[in-house]
């Protein structure tokens, strides 16, 4: 049994005995199903709907999620490494195990009522609009933040210092702050 350890998340990965999969054997959209013990490489998820989907144990390498609409999609033990979710709609997405984001993009992707608690995400990309999710205990570090929106949503997450200026510049978008000078 093969485990990837990425920022504390220990993440079970799927059988080495099962081949990788290049193809995704459900027709668009996905609702009901539960998807587990899968390797899946390369795969091409532009555009499909996953409704009421059930992620355990699976691995999804180079993959390109672009536009993809999850809708209360589980995740259990789950591993994105270097995936495109550009442009893709998340609505209460779960995180109920280990799930760890490695290399991925989310430009102009929107995040709602999700729970992202304790989620790695590693060295992504993020222009995310964030709204009423939680993500404590989420490990962001090493992620750019300078485009992300919804900073309330961070709270209890895990960031570095050199993040902060990000979030400064997040929070000054975010509360549409004016910065003046004070006269002399």
């Amino acid at each position: 049994m093969q485990t990837a350890e990425i920022r504390g998340a220990k993440v079970l990965l799927p059988s080495d005995d099962e081949p990788e999969v290049r193809a995704w054997p459900y027709l668009s959209p996905v609702e009901e199903e539960k998807v587990a013990n899968t390797h899946f490489a390369s795969l091409d998820l532009t555009s499909h709907r996953l409704v009421d989907i059930t992620l355990n144990r699976c691995r999804f390498t180079g993959s390109r999620l672009m536009a993809v609409s999850l809708a209360r999609v589980s995740m259990t033990d789950v591993l994105f490494e270097d995936c495109q979710f550009d442009y893709s709609t998340w609505e209460q997405v779960k995180v109920t195990g280990d799930v760890a984001f490695v290399g991925c993009s989310f430009k102009e992707t929107e995040i709602i009522g999700s729970d992202l608690r304790d989620a790695v995400f590693d060295d992504c990309t993020f222009a995310v609009d964030i709204k009423n999710t939680k993500m404590s205990g989420a490990d962001l570090r090493g992620s750019d933040l300078s485009n992300l929106s919804g900073l309330a949503s961070l709270h209890g997450a895990k960031v570095t210092e050199v993040q902060l200026r990000q979030l400064s510049e997040v929070m000054i978008r975010d509360l549409n702050l004016t910065i003046a000078e004070l006269p002399l």
